[in-house]
Order: structure tokens, then C-alpha cells, then sequence
């Protein structure tokens, strides 16, 4: 078959095309090459230079005079300074090396005409000698073109105005080092060919940055310079961390002279979830940002005033028999009335309960007049404070006539002031406050202590919440911007100790539909009217799964938002066993048939963390190597994983096994959440076992479920010689 002319000059013309780009990115790389020397060789001389001015400290100190020591030190923390400095951007270099760019963006601009391909990467370069920008920061102004925009009319905001103008072309790379794998011209794809590349493979041991593949509706939340609390909604999937934390990276980028990582934290649900995205800022260039949970909160407020009941040891206890009881306490105190309540409570308890007296102390007497007076002066400051700042008040003024009059005063006489000023008040502490309020009618049996010494999950954050507004706490005022996950597990008053301990902007992300406690669970209305000056998106798109895995997720938990990409793969598959026994043999199966797949992470997710240790010690014993997380776990492990839906939470794996999928294990509203939680951390293949009848949220599968054994329908079976290949 002869080729015509115009197909032959189409090829040419590509053929031409591919060897230009070829011939950049060998020139990039060169340059890049040579930066990357010279970075060396400043490093190797500041670091001379910083040992010399230490040596010559050394051998003059004592002939030094104060204003020359100071200088002296003044020039070497100049030199490490500027050392730090080219450190730093040798490792941005050293990272442009790995992949120069992914993207270009061929911009023709409206006011002069000039039409110019802008290369984007994860950092800066410009040519050395001409100072010509040759890779743009993908958090650069000009970048948005890339992300936000197809062919056609775009602008974006520069720092001298908007710039408006025609997009002529965009073209994605895949280099390795410095060669060039693939690209894609967008004009001539259909669908984002990168972005599905990109998805079909094997996931990381850690969350990998998706600079390559930002969609514009994630594009819109990491470039938001206003929003002081923006509120993500993100379906399972939909990359809500991953864009938070892109979202730091750009505002680290945007607002470097303001802010820096050390004034940036993350709320984080555990520390196995920490370390497991801990790579992500990293490789954007920015430093790793500090970690809090709520446990860490806890902790630092009640050390010493009373033991407590963990989240875990909350959730466990719901996961093994729900109290109605418990259930009752942890819905009252899940509301945002319950916050409201609270506080209007203790703001009355110095007018309503402060009986002034007269204090005496030495044979000097301040009366009852002045105690009130002196208690009123400072109305406004919570009400322990104020008692203290009384009882210094009334000892200084004593103490200073007792002096006057020659006599003698000590700190027992100081503290001998503040007893009478604390018995002026009925409750000791803020313990007893928060106790109290229990004691109004109807709220009685609100308050169950698991002890004598130990109260309730439920009760811990409204105690912080109460010594909070009791006394004056430290915040944490250093802390310039907040981002807290899994926002829909934790309660209003969570998010008022949060308001009162974080005074600076937060991103507050999650999915209402992974709620691991329902009881006492905040649904995004309930955030919102906590944040009322919030900015509020949503990410309907899931990326995470196949269209398989995420269809069969959602007939277990129907969300309506929910879009799934297009990206097909082998059906979810559920086994029947006849006995536990049988089951464990199908689990050993299906791990053998992953280590023999292209793919490298598995995840067996159980609903509990018991059974997940009972499930990790058969198959420890069967051979199989792999990593038991619970709650006490800090690291993320690669290959093989097996834990709870709990801890799951956030992680993805290539392949996931769901054991015990049967009625009685997965029975009430609690369990379909951690169902849903447990399927969702697939990526590539999903399975399920179970010994028992089917559990009823899996009833969609068409399986009798009338006990052991049952068939598994025909739609749902993955033949033994199946291989995990072809699902992108």
C-alpha cells in the first residue's frame, strides 16, 4: 500500500518535531549538568571558607574584643547561610536531573503577539550564561496555563496584572533521567493519555507527588492565595491529601519571603498515615512540615489530670458491641448545640457562682468590696484566671503593707491568700468544671467515668475544650497555616479547641462517606457552620480505582457525587469457603498469585486490628513475609501490609484481600463503613473472603448467602490463571 504525500509530510514533520524536542532536552540536561558542577565546587569552597573563619576564631578568641567577636561570629553564620542556600537549590538541580520536565504549554500573548513554549517541572532553571528561563516551577504564575486551559484563549495572573492570550499547543513528556520516553500532544490524544499511563501503574511505598497529572478542578484548590479556612470534600480517591499537600508546596512557593514549612503543620489521623506521605513535600523541594494529632493535644492538656480513653480504644470498643447508652453520650456531645451549650454554661459560672469575701492575711484585711471590685476588673479573661490574677493582686497589696510596717512575708502567706481567694469559687479546677456541668438537670446520665481515674473518648475534647476557656492556654501562634485531614472525624468541639489553639488559616479535608465513628461523626454542613467564613469545594472524581472496584464499592455506599475515571480492569471477586480453614487456603492463594503479578503493594484490611493480628500470625506461619500495622505502628511498609479499615484510612494499595466479609462480621452501619473503607484502598484488583453467609451489604453480588460455601456469581469470579496485567 503506497503512503500519500500529505501522510509522508506528516511524518516527516513529527519525525522533525520529536528530534527538536530530543535536542532541547539533551541541551537542558547539559546545562544542567554543568549547574550542577558548579553548585559543587561553591559548596566545597564555602565549606573551606566556613572552617577557615572558625580555625582563625579559635586561635584569636582571647585577643577578641566583644564588637569583634561579634562580627566574627555575624560572618560565619553568613557563610553556612549562603551554604544552606546552595545546598539547597543543588538538590532542586539533582531533582530536575531525575525528570527535567513533563509538561509545555505554547502561549501566544495578546499584547505584543510574542508566541513562546514554556517547559514546566517541579523547580526553576534558567540558562547560567543567558538567564533565559528554560524549566518553569509548576507552581509558577504562568504554569496555570498548563493545568486550567486546552487550546484556545487563556490568561493567567502575573504579578504585574492578568496576561491574556491564545494557547497554540500543550504537549506531556515521560523522561527518565534524560530519556525521553514518550509525549503526547494534546491536540492529537484523545483523553488524558499521561494521566491514565500514570494511574495504570504499580503504586509506591510512599504518596508520590501527581505534579504530571494536576486536573484543573485540583488545580483550583492548591492555587487558592485567599480562602482563610478552605473546606475540600473529596470523594475516595479523588487525591484530597495528595492536593492538600500540593496546595502547602504552592503557597511555601507563592508566599516564600512570609512563610516557610516551619510555620506550617498537619493535623494528622495517625502516625502509620504520616509517614506514608511523608515523601510527598519532599520531592516538591520543600522541607518536611511537623506533624500533631489529636492524641498529641489530649495529651499535653490532661497529663496529670486524669487518664483516658484513646480514639482507637473508642472505635475498637464500638467495633465489638455498640452501647445504645454510650451511643446517646457520644451523639450529645458530637453537636455543634453541644458546643454552644457548653459554652454559654461557662460563661456564667463567675457571675453565678463567685461569692466574694474578705481576705485576711498577716492581720491586714482586704474587704469583701474590694474582692469584688478587684474580680470584676478583669471580666472578660476566663474565669480560673481571673481567681488567679485576684489572688496576686490581693498578695501583692498585703505583702507590700506587711513590709511597709517592717514585718516579715513568705510564700506560704502568697499561697495562704490564694487558697482563700479559690475558696471563693466552688470548683478546684477546670476538671470540676467541666464535672459540674453534668450536675444541671437532664444531663445527669450524660457523664459515665470508665473509672475512678478515666473518663470516656467522648468527654476528653470537651474537657480540653472547658481548661481552654477556664484559663489561659499556649497556643500555637508560630503556626501560619494548619491543614487537618479526615475532617469528618472529628466533632465540633474538636474544631473549637482547634479554633482556640490555632488562630491562622487551615485547609480541613475529608470524605463524609468514610466516617469511622458514625455516632460522633461531622458531615460537611455541620463544618460548614463551624466555618462559616469558609470557602467550600468539592472533588467528585475518583482516580484511585477501576471503574470495577469503584462501581462495586459504591453498591455498598451509594455517593451520588461520586465520577469515576475511565480505567478498566478485572472484576472484584468474592470466595466462598466451607470452613475458616478453607478460607485462610484462599487468603494464602490469593497472596502467591500477588507476588507472582507485575504488581508490588498488597493490602489485607480486616474490620479490626484483633483480627488482623490473628490473621497476620496464620499467615506469618504459613511463610508469608508481611507487616502487621496497629495503632502503636510509626511506619508505612512497603509490599505486603496487613491492618484494619481504621488504619487503612488514606492508604492505597495495588491489590487488597477483605477477609471474614460475612454477616455477622460485617452487620450494622459502623461495619458497612469500614466495608466501604477496606474495598476503597484498591487501586488495581479487589477480593473477599468469607466462612460464613455473606454479609447483607454484599447482597448486590447476587451469592445465596445462605451459609459456607455459597456460589460466587459468574460476574464476580477471577479464573485461576488469571495475571493482574492489562487493567489501564
Amino acid at each position: 500500500m503506497r503512503t500519500s504525500e500529505p501522510e509522508t509530510a506528516l511524518t516527516d514533520l513529527l519525525a522533525r518535531d520529536e528530534e527538536e524536542e530530543r535536542r532541547y532536552l539533551a541541551e537542558t540536561v547539559r546545562l544542567l549538568r554543568r549547574e550542577l558542577e558548579r553548585l559543587g565546587h561553591s559548596i566545597d569552597r564555602t565549606a573551606k571558607t566556613i572552617q577557615e573563619q572558625k580555625e582563625f576564631m579559635w586561635e584569636n578568641w582571647r585577643d577578641m574584643d566583644f564588637a569583634e567577636k561579634a562580627a566574627m561570629r555575624t560572618e560565619v553564620n553568613t557563610s553556612v547561610g549562603v551554604g544552606d542556600g546552595v545546598v539547597t537549590v543543588r538538590r532542586h538541580v539533582e531533582r530536575l536531573l531525575e525528570r527535567p520536565y513533563f509538561g509545555r504549554v505554547d502561549f501566544r500573548r495578546a499584547d505584543d503577539g510574542e508566541e513562546k513554549g514554556h517547559y514546566i517541572g517541579v523547580h526553576d532553571f534558567s540558562d547560567p550564561d543567558t538567564q533565559e528561563i528554560l524549566i518553569h516551577d509548576w507552581r509558577a504564575p504562568v504554569s496555570s496555563l498548563y493545568y486550567d486551559f486546552e487550546s484556545g484563549a487563556a490568561h493567567f495572573e502575573a504579578p504585574a496584572g492578568t496576561v491574556h492570550g491564545t494557547i497554540t499547543g500543550k504537549r506531556q513528556y515521560k523522561i527518565v533521567n534524560d530519556r525521553l520516553e514518550y509525549m503526547f500532544d494534546s491536540a492529537l490524544t484523545i483523553g488524558d493519555e499521561v494521566l491514565q499511563r500514570e494511574l495504570s501503574q504499580s503504586a509506591d511505598d510512599k504518596m508520590k507527588n501527581i505534579v504530571a497529572t494536576i486536573q484543573r478542578e485540583q488545580n483550583e484548590v492548591i492555587r487558592n492565595e485567599t480562602a482563610k479556612v478552605l473546606i475540600l470534600q473529596g470523594v475516595a480517591g479523588s487525591g484530597k491529601t495528595s492536593i492538600a499537600l500540593h496546595r502547602v508546596a504552592f503557597l511555601l512557593y507563592r508566599f516564600k519571603d512570609s512563610l516557610s514549612s516551619d510555620n506550617v503543620m498537619i493535623l494528622s489521623p495517625n502516625k502509620v498515615f504520616g509517614d506514608y506521605i511523608a515523601n510527598v513535600l519532599p520531592e516538591l523541594g520543600e522541607e518536611q512540615i511537623a506533624e500533631i494529632d489529636f492524641g498529641a493535644i489530649a495529651g499535653r492538656f490532661l497529663a496529670g489530670v486524669t487518664e483516658y480513653e484513646t480514639f482507637s480504644e473508642q472505635v475498637i470498643k464500638l467495633l465489638d458491641r455498640v452501647d445504645d447508652a454510650a451511643a446517646e453520650r457520644m451523639r450529645f456531645k458530637a453537636t455543634p448545640e453541644f458546643v454552644t451549650l457548653l459554652d454559654e454554661w461557662l460563661a456564667t459560672r463567675a457571675d453565678a457562682e463567685f461569692t466574694p469575701r474578705r481576705i485576711e492575711q498577716r492581720n491586714k484585711r482586704l474587704s469583701e468590696e474590694w474582692v469584688a471590685d478587684a474580680f470584676a476588673a478583669s471580666r472578660g479573661l476566663p474565669v480560673l484566671t481571673r481567681l488567679d490574677l485576684l489572688a496576686e493582686s490581693a498578695a501583692s497589696r498585703l505583702r507590700q503593707e506587711v513590709l511597709d510596717k517592717g514585718g516579715k512575708w513568705s510564700a506560704a502567706d502568697s499561697n495562704g491568700i490564694r487558697r482563700q481567694v479559690r475558696a471563693m469559687f466552688p470548683h478546684k479546677d477546670a476538671f470540676a468544671l467541666y464535672k459540674a456541668f453534668y450536675q444541671d438537670s437532664g444531663r445527669k446520665h450524660l457523664f459515665k467515668p470508665l473509672g475512678r481515674k478515666k473518663i470516656e473518648y467522648a468527654d476528653v475534647f470537651p474537657l480540653v475544650y472547658t481548661m481552654i476557656k477556664a484559663s489561659r492556654q499556649e497556643g500555637y501562634g508560630h503556626i501560619r497555616h494548619l491543614l487537618v485531614d479526615e475532617m469528618q472525624d472529628y466533632t465540633p468541639v474538636q474544631y473549637a479547641v482547634l479554633r482556640e489553639l490555632f488562630s491562622c488559616k487551615m485547609t480541613i479535608l475529608g470524605d463524609a462517606n468514610q466516617s469511622v465513628n458514625p455516632f460522633s461523626s461531622s458531615s460537611l454542613p455541620v463544618i460548614r457552620d463551624i466555618f462559616p467564613e469558609g470557602d467550600c469545594l468539592e472533588l467528585c472524581k475518583s482516580y484511585r480505582s477501576t471503574t470495577e472496584i469503584t462501581d462495586f464499592a459504591q453498591r455498598i455506599s451509594r455517593n451520588d457525587k461520586l465520577v469515576p475515571i475511565e480505567r478498566h480492569g478485572l472484576p472484584p471477586q468474592v470466595v466462598a469457603a466451607p470452613d475458616r480453614a478453607a478460607q485462610e487456603a484462599e487468603i494464602l492463594a490469593l497472596v502467591e498469585r500477588h507476588r507472582r503479578s507485575e504488581y508490588r503493594s498488597l493490602g489485607i484490611v480486616c474490620k479490626t486490628v484483633a483480627q488482623a493480628e490473628e490473621l497476620y500470625r496464620v499467615l506469618s506461619a504459613a511463610g508469608v513475609e508481611l507487616a502487621f500495622l496497629d495503632y502503636e505502628s510509626t511506619e508505612f511498609s512497603a509490599g505486603a501490609v496487613i491492618t484494619s479499615a481504621h488504619i487503612a484510612k488514606g492508604l492505597e494499595f495495588d491489590t487488597v484481600i477483605v477477609p471474614d466479609v460475612d454477616d455477622a462480621n460485617y452487620a450494622n452501619e459502623m461495619d458497612k463503613g469500614m466495608l466501604y473503607i477496606a474495598c476503597t484502598r484498591a487501586m488495581h484488583e479487589l477480593h473477599l473472603t468469607h466462612a460464613q453467609p455473606l454479609s447483607r451489604f454484599l447482597a448486590f453480588t447476587g451469592e445465596p448467602g445462605d451459609g459456607p460455601g455459597a456460589a460466587v456469581p459468574e460476574a464476580a469470579r477471577i479464573p485461576d490463571e488469571a495475571t493482574a496485567v492489562g487493567v489501564g
